[in-house]
């Protein structure tokens, strides 16, 4: 069975590797066939990001709770919550409680891309930015995914020529699982609502999707087909923010994640951003953070 290692830096960012876990690849930063790993929460380090990665990530809650965010959208998984994610997406956790446990898989698409059953993965719908991401499934449904994810654990103690094969139609089944529950649950209607709190969802969904190409809250209340003043009424009285600066954060979540985990300078970042120069993407680092972005990667 092929192997290839995860990112060194990446994985010292999730774990502590103060005690050895048994459980899948826990103490490694091997992956499966080149894309595919299986983590606990365990030796789990207490906050996590803004980072970004170029894995897809299935994640099961089984106790505990914690605080996650993918771009600027906030969820709260607790046992039986199932939580997806998509390479370039910005993650961040943090507020773990005592108890919290949970499984994630990280994998790429040419892990999954073999098989014959599986579409295009971007076609689930918690698999792309216009899907509800973030969802609770029925206690049977988790057990099933419990279920899944023991099955990927015995093949990767297995450790054979069938292992990555056998772990792939595992994936593909957690998948089709989890779409049978989103469909269960209608949640395609929670995206296509006309109230305030749909039109916010579908706002900050575009701002992670759009941010380095629309700075303008004109430019998301165009896509939006609503006034800029009716679309920052909205996200005012969805989270006291206006819309500039939660575009803002977003551009600064992109930022931070740049400065933790690539080689690029802050030039480079700052350009790579739209910035008009650098001392202009220092300005605004620092009226954000209070810190310059030297700083903060000095501290990362």
């Amino acid at each position: 069975m092929k192997k290839t290692n995860l990112d060194a830096a990446f994985y010292k960012l999730q774990k502590t590797g103060l005690a050895e876990n048994d459980f899948a690849l826990d103490n490694s930063s091997k992956l499966i066939a080149g894309g595919f790993g299986l983590y606990s929460t365990a030796n789990m380090v207490s906050g996590l990001g803004p980072i970004k990665t170029e894995f897809y990530r299935i994640a099961l809650t089984r106790a505990g709770s914690v605080n996650i965010k993918l771009g600027l959208e906030s969820f709260h998984p607790r046992r039986n919550t199932v939580v997806f994610g998509f390479p370039g997406q910005i993650f961040t956790l943090w507020n773990r409680s005592p108890d919290f446990y949970a499984f994630y898989l990280l994998f790429t698409e040419d892990f999954v891309r073999q098989s014959l059953v599986l579409r295009n993965i971007r076609e689930f719908p918690f698999m792309n930015y216009t899907g509800v991401q973030g969802f609770e499934i029925s206690d049977e449904e988790g057990m099933e995914m419990e279920h899944l994810v023991s099955k990927i654990d015995a093949e990767i103690k297995r450790n054979d020529r069938t292992t990555a094969a056998s772990i792939e139609l595992y994936v593909q089944l957690m998948l089709l699982n989890a779409e049978r529950s989103y469909r269960r649950q209608q949640l395609s209607n929670q995206e296509t609502a006309r109230n305030g709190n749909a039109l916010f969802r579908r706002f900050i969904k575009l701002v992670s999707h759009y941010f380095l190409t629309h700075k303008k809250v004109s430019d998301y209340a165009q896509l939006l087909h609503v006034s800029a003043n009716h679309l920052n009424r909205v996200v005012r009285s969805e989270c006291s923010k206006t819309a500039h600066e939660l575009i803002n954060e977003m551009i600064l979540m992109e930022a931070k994640a740049l400065l933790r985990q690539s080689g690029s300078s802050v030039a480079e970042i700052a350009y790579g951003l739209e910035f008009a120069d650098p001392s202009h993407f220092n300005k605004f680092f620092k009226n954000l953070t209070g810190v310059t972005p030297l700083q903060y990667r000095g501290n990362k």
